[in-house]
């Protein structure tokens, strides 16, 4: 039997979470936000990148949950599999349902239920998908809570993962992880290259955006606990990747040529204890990255209310910022609580409703798993 021992936490990816949501947030909330203040405009080209935001997510899912599972589950075990997926179902579902069921009261209150209104599905076939989360399997056009399409395509990483972690039990050289985390996102770029539309998205294909970049994470996550790569040295990458999206307008444009650099930037703040990491495992920011799952499903909740109350206040200077202020407050204020008095308790159901087992830690440390801790992991608090 081999030693199991408890790998050191992660905080600043925590953080990173925080960065991440908040810039999914400016690209959603952009043209309300330069209404009511136009001096942000030099932050346009780094808003307009903001759904980059969410392929930061991808890799960061699949770099965690390798660094968290893949180690514990080289071999299918309906048992490990079963934990597993009740965890990931825990962690998503209750918010997802909890946010699908207050857009359902405002399109009632709207009078857009049962309709399908400027490209969004309101209709009862799309709730149904919703409750499943596989709505973005069945259709690519979005549906209640909009930015839940990213739901349902992590939910199908979810399913596959406990098999992509069988698929990887034998890697352990560092340049083969490597190679292999190139190629997944090589691949998924000449996908887009290829066969994206206009618009620079892909048609009935969901599932090449979430697969391949979090496969992606994942190899980059082996290369590093078991192959030693000294990616810690890349450290400079993610915030060079970031300045790029502030000041390049050609490097986004509603493409996603920067989404490798933003999974090797994961990778490298993980395996580095540099300034980076250190300011993004700031107690605050570790914090508001707890919360970031909930601000990322509540925001968009916000549509209507918000673009009457830009209305009102453009034009006036004073009113413009309060209600600025106000918006910010109430999308913190929302998160916390969908965090508080749902994300939390819910995985507390979930967990304490299964029984204690004795190789299975609470979600909110890191797990216990079979290799000993590498240097790089050090330091990272």
């Amino acid at each position: 039997m081999e030693l199991l021992t408890r790998r050191p936490a992660l905080p600043a990816l925590t953080g990173l979470r925080a960065v991440a949501a908040v810039w999914v947030v400016l690209f959603h909330y952009r043209e309300e936000i330069l209404a009511l203040e136009p001096a942000l405009a030099p932050l346009d080209t780094f808003m307009r990148a903001g759904y980059l935001g969410v392929d930061l997510f991808f890799a960061l899912s699949g770099f965690v949950l390798a660094y968290t599972y893949a180690d514990r589950m080289r071999s299918f075990r309906w048992r490990d599999t079963g934990s597993f997926v009740r965890n990931r179902f825990a962690r998503v579902w209750p918010v997802h349902v909890v946010a699908l069921h207050i857009d359902v009261v405002t399109a009632f209150l709207l009078g857009t239920l049962g309709r399908t209104v400027e490209d969004s599905r309101r209709t009862g076939a799309a709730y149904v998908e919703n409750l499943g989360m596989v709505h973005y399997w069945v259709s690519d056009r979005p549906s209640f809570n909009t930015p839940a399409w990213s739901i349902s395509a992590e939910w199908f990483a979810y399913l596959l993962a406990p098999l992509l972690f069988v698929a990887v039990a034998r890697l352990r050289r560092s340049s083969t992880a490597l190679a292999l985390a190139a190629a997944s996102y090589g691949v998924m770029l000449w996908i887009f290259a290829t066969m994206a539309l206009p618009n620079g998205n892909l048609e009935n294909m969901f599932w090449v955006r979430i697969l391949f970049e979090f496969v992606g994470g994942m190899l980059l996550c082996l290369a590093w606990v078991r192959g030693g790569a000294r990616l810690g040295r890349l450290a400079p990458v993610l915030p060079l990747a970031l300045v790029v999206a502030a000041l390049v307008p050609q490097a986004s444009a509603g493409r996603y040529w920067m989404a490798p650099a933003l999974g090797l930037g994961v990778a490298a703040l993980a395996a580095s204890g540099g300034w980076v990491a250190r300011a993004l495992s700031l107690r605050w920011l570790v914090a508001a990255g707890e919360a970031s799952f909930a601000l990322y499903m509540v925001h968009w909740l916000f549509e209507w209310p918000v673009e009457q109350a830009v209305g009102l206040a453009t034009g006036n200077p004073w009113l413009s910022r309060l209600v600025l202020v106000a918006v910010a407050a109430v999308l913190a204020l929302a998160a916390w609580a969908m965090m508080v008095l749902v994300e939390r308790p819910a995985r507390r159901l979930v967990v304490r409703g299964r029984g204690p087992r004795r190789d299975d830690p609470a979600p909110t440390t890191p797990q216990p798993v079979p290799v000993a801790p590498q240097p790089e992991l050090v330091g990272l608090r």
